[in-house]
């Protein structure tokens, strides 16, 4: 049975200095052989395996993203302006993408879960740092912490699920992608729905919080391997010397480039309308609705990332470049209704706009990830999913930035219709890359 993952078998033979086992679980330190814990004794399914993982990535997504309909309470009680909001987005992103970078790697000679549980642990300390929030500089904390956290587990975590699933890698790119985006989907819902009570800017990350932590207990007691299963002995060796965890250049895998850039760059294009989305959609949907009410913005947000998850678990896997080519430029034409919709007054295209580019970057994202994951090498794909991931996330935030500032200089729709154009016009130029048959 695959692992989540720390070291087995076939390190006796490397005599290489190794971190003090003071600084893991006793469960997690390298040794020559695997041994039972104390604690880690639960021999679980695989099924449960997959469970624990998937939703260690969803609540940690769901996590980062409880915020959004809340931020309007937030920014009356602390005088934030719109600039400020979009700053704390682009935080959560900056710290998030250093730590891919220097640390992606890790789980590669840790293993799996000596990522994934503190990162877990580490993102309920986040929501603590925001239900107690008395300025905007707690809140830029919160935020960081949320990002590092999930910054130490997204590579862990799809890793994980890959190697859980050897023979079914379309289903584990599929669940890292809908866990990914159906978390980034539910977290405004969630924040709106919990935020409707007395203490609106406590009850939602108390929950959280609480959940975050019931989730560390089967994820530290589920033993790492099948007890008695040896890695085998060709395999590389985890080990864990000052050396191997000293932060790496990101670099392109060494197969499958042409997969690799294909799915950076839409993923980039896609999440940068999933970050100005997220940032913006409570205050473009109360304009058009005319309407105050957070769990309108939050489902408005959440339609567009909600049918982009939708997509990836419903529709059947493709590798047809056609079918990927009209899925970005679906993505296109469905910002294109969605900004219509703003100046011709007519709300139901924007619940058609988001449908329809979720749905279709769900398609388009899921077919070039998987293409990408499936290319890459076994005993480096940590470390090349996280090189992905790190371009992904920059997407999120860097245009959320521009498209802050320029609202506060032009407003809100410009702003947006001047994005919509640019972005469109990538997704185009996207789809005619992916038709473009390989040399």
């Amino acid at each position: 049975m695959a692992d989540l993952s720390p070291a087995g078998s076939g390190l006796a033979q490397f005599r290489t200095r190794r971190l003090s086992e003071a600084l893991l679980p006793l469960e997690l330190a390298p040794r020559p052989q695997l041994q039972l814990a104390a604690i880690s004794r639960w021999n679980a399914l695989r099924g449960v395996r997959v469970g624990l993982v998937a939703a260690a990535l969803l609540f940690l997504l769901i996590g980062a993203n409880l915020a959004t309909p809340i931020y309007p309470l937030l920014q009356q009680r602390l005088g934030l302006t719109a600039l400020d909001t979009t700053i704390l987005f682009t935080v959560y992103v900056f710290a998030l993408v250093p730590v891919l970078a220097a640390v992606g790697h890790w789980s590669d000679f840790l293993g799996r879960r000596a990522m994934i549980l503190p990162a877990v642990a580490l993102a309920a300390s986040g929501d603590a740092l925001f239900a107690t929030a008395h300025s905007f500089w707690q809140l830029a904390a919160g935020r960081a912490v949320q990002g590092i956290a999930v910054g130490l587990s997204t590579g862990a975590a799809g890793a994980a699920l890959s190697d859980l699933l050897p023979d079914h890698q379309t289903l584990a790119a599929k669940l890292t992608l809908a866990c990914s985006a159906g978390g980034v989907a539910l977290g405004p819902i969630a924040g709106a729905a919990l935020s409707s009570g007395a203490n609106p800017l406590l009850t939602p990350f108390l929950v959280h919080a609480v959940a975050l932590l019931a989730l560390c207990i089967p994820l530290a007691l589920v033993h790492p391997r099948k007890p008695g299963q040896e890695r085998p002995a060709t395999a590389p060796p985890r080990i864990t010397t000052p050396a191997h965890l000293r932060p790496r250049r990101l670099a392109l895998p060494r197969q499958g480039r042409r997969e690799f850039r294909l799915a950076a760059a839409a993923g980039f294009v896609s999440y940068g309308v999933f970050g100005v989305y997220l940032s913006l959609s409570p205050a473009f949907s109360a304009r058009l609705l005319h309407t105050h009410s957070h769990m309108t913005g939050a489902i408005v947000a959440a339609l567009l990332l909600g049918s982009s998850a939708a997509a990836q678990l419903l529709v059947p896997p493709t590798a047809d470049r056609l079918v990927i080519a009209l899925g970005m430029a679906g993505l296109a034409t469905g910002l294109g209704l969605v900004v219509t919709a703003a100046y011709t007054e007519t709300p139901a295209l924007l619940f058609i706009g988001s449908v329809l580019g979720g749905a279709c970057q769900g398609v388009a994202f899921r077919s070039l990830f998987t293409s990408a994951v499936a290319a890459m090498d076994p005993a480096r794909r940590g470390s090349e999913l996280s090189a992905l991931w790190v371009i992904v996330y920059l997407g999120s935030s860097l245009p959320i930035v521009a498209v802050g500032a320029a609202v506060q200089h032009y407003g809100l729709l410009p702003a947006v219709s001047t994005f919509v154009a640019l972005n469109a016009t990538a997704c185009l130029a996207l789809a005619a890359a992916v038709l473009r048959k390989p040399r």
